[in-house]
């Protein structure tokens, strides 16, 4: 028996291993996003649920938390219905307009990035009247506006990328797509300003805010012995925990979404449409702007949990019930632990 190993086979051999590697590497991604959207779902849905099962966890910082697990709950699902491969040509009519605004292009997140960043800046806001001037009560959030609050962030988004839903469409005949079209200049300006008002302004407000309440904790100590009465080492600990935990919260959104905020821009200059070698990298880089996007939604319960003992013993709490395993030790744990503050986690 005789084998000719002529070129054609050579190559053909060559681009069989070549597609089959693409091919698992493809399945390893796809794979390894679902595992991310998964526990992202089931860990923010534990944040929600914490609410809803524990009366006392009912704080304002805690409801504005949960809106920032409902804004990454949508993220998740949102991405999800996003990864999903449309079988057959692009429908066109009302179904191919609503997959571009809504689904084909995920401009959904823009609208859960605004919600989060407006959410972490109150947050900090919140926190630095809270702590560095608490005796001015009139500035606060409180349980009787916080629904009232939190409707309108979600209103002040879905307005602020209402442009970007109207603009974009099915466009069968252009080089994409889903585009602006014809619009595409003014949304190049539209999406620079709104980049501009995600990042730069928020950051501007966050780093004031906590700077002043880093400098009241540590460097002059004026927090917890101004207007409050003492206060004991262990409301300091909860009240510096609390800190750090929002603190990381906002970093770790911040490291996460600037890039989201680049791969925006980029795809509105054009990038996408450039030379091979520049659409291969913008290409790169969305999918690893993909992942961090995702896994910041995902890893936010664990930073909840981490420095919290109140989350930690409500979720084994949860964890327990659904495994119809005795929760006795938890319903203790959480009776037990007193609100030393207002706003604790």
């Amino acid at each position: 028996m005789s084998v000719n190993f002529n070129n054609s086979s050579i190559l053909s051999a060559y681009d069989s291993t070549e597609r089959h590697q693409a091919s698992a590497e493809r399945i390893v991604r796809i794979v390894f996003v679902w595992i991310i959207i998964v526990v992202g779902l089931v860990g923010n849905s534990f944040i929600v649920a914490v609410l809803k099962i524990f009366p006392r966890m009912r704080t304002t910082t805690n409801y504005l938390l949960v809106n920032v697990a409902a804004a990454d709950i949508t993220t998740l699902l949102f991405t999800a219905m996003h990864l999903i491969p449309i079988q057959g040509p692009f429908p066109n009519g009302a179904l191919g307009s609503f997959l571009c605004k809504f689904v084909y292009t995920n401009n959904i997140t823009m609208v859960t990035l605004l919600v989060t960043t407006m959410t972490l800046t109150l947050l900090a806001v919140e926190r630095y009247h809270a702590l560095v001037k608490p005796l001015i009560t009139s500035r606060r959030v409180n349980t009787d506006n916080i629904a009232y609050i939190i409707v309108g962030i979600w209103l002040v988004a879905i307005a602020m990328v209402l442009p970007l839903f109207v603009s974009v469409d099915h466009r069968p005949n252009s080089n994409s797509l889903c585009s602006p079209g014809d619009k595409m200049d003014e949304m190049k300006v539209y999406v620079y300003c709104l980049m501009a008002l995600l990042t730069i302004i928020p950051f501007l407000a966050i780093a004031f805010c906590y700077f002043r309440i880093i400098s009241g904790l540590y460097f002059e100590n004026t927090i917890c012995s101004r207007g409050q009465g003492p206060s004991t080492p262990q409301e300091l600990g909860e009240k510096k925990k609390l800190v750090v935990l929002l603190m990381v919260l906002t970093s770790v959104f911040f490291v996460a979404y600037v890039p989201y905020g680049v791969a925006l821009i980029l795809q509105f200059s054009g990038m996408a449409n450039s030379s091979d070698k520049k659409r291969v990298i913008f290409s790169r880089f969305k999918t690893a702007v993909q992942y961090l996007t995702l896994l910041n939604c995902s890893t936010n319960p664990f930073i909840y949990a981490i420095p919290s003992t109140n989350y930690r013993c409500c979720f084994r709490y949860i964890i327990k019930k659904i495994l119809f395993r005795n929760t006795r030790e938890e319903v203790h744990a959480i009776g037990l632990k007193r609100r030393s503050l207002p706003e604790v986690v």
